[in-house]
């Protein structure tokens, strides 16, 4: 068994969706702004920077930057009242922890709401790191990136770790540093796009 495990967290751990769509809403509302193709074109994974280009046509840092000051607190301060882990979650993490293995969450996630969910499923102590891109001041990662920086800092080596993601870009970001990577098809990306990237070397669950 390797003994490094790397989770992605939406779509992957937990069911985050439902939330997150309603903190976005409220802020368009909050702004008097209309997206009338939002639940066609929004997907959950994405910055919120590369949301709002997702979204408008007319889409500039100004608008990002009023975006964001209203979906922050419209989000953070929800409390999460929808976001549940899958099924069967809990379990398969608290067997992998008593087998020895270490947990980490690394995420594109911004960390006040990583962390504000962990607290929530009261998984402290079962995860040996919780990383966001926004984790480390001054620097903001890509999923990669992040990825290889705490390979190298904490001294893993990728033979003996696994990353567990629900998108093309979770196996990619696995894929870059030499990790087994394991795809998870309940999540928000598509069987599709998975099997797509999936090569020898990564799984299907």
């Amino acid at each position: 068994m390797r003994h490094h495990w790397f989770f992605d967290l939406d779509g992957t751990l937990a069911r985050t969706g439902e939330d997150i769509i309603a903190a976005w809403k409220q802020s368009l509302v909050d702004l008097g702004r209309e997206c009338p193709h939002f639940d066609e074109v929004f997907t959950i994974g994405p910055t919120l920077d590369k949301v709002v280009y997702q979204l408008f046509d007319d889409a500039s840092p100004a608008l990002v930057e009023q975006m964001v000051a209203r979906f922050r607190p419209n989000y953070d301060e929800s409390g999460f009242p929808n976001t549940v882990p899958y099924p069967g979650v809990p379990e398969w993490l608290r067997s992998l922890k008593a087998a020895g293995a270490k947990l980490y969450i690394v995420t594109n996630k911004r960390h006040a709401p990583t962390q504000g969910i962990v607290r929530k499923f009261g998984w402290e102590a079962l995860f040996d790191g919780v990383w966001s891109f926004d984790s480390f001041p001054g620097v903001k990662y890509k999923k990669p990136d992040l990825l290889a920086h705490l390979l190298a800092t904490y001294a893993i080596d990728p033979s003996d770790a696994v990353m567990v993601g629900d998108t093309k870009g979770d196996v990619d970001a696995g894929r870059a540093n030499g990790l087994y990577t394991v795809g998870v098809t309940w999540g928000y990306g598509s069987r599709e796009e998975l099997e797509n990237a999936n090569e020898l070397k990564e799984k299907l669950i």
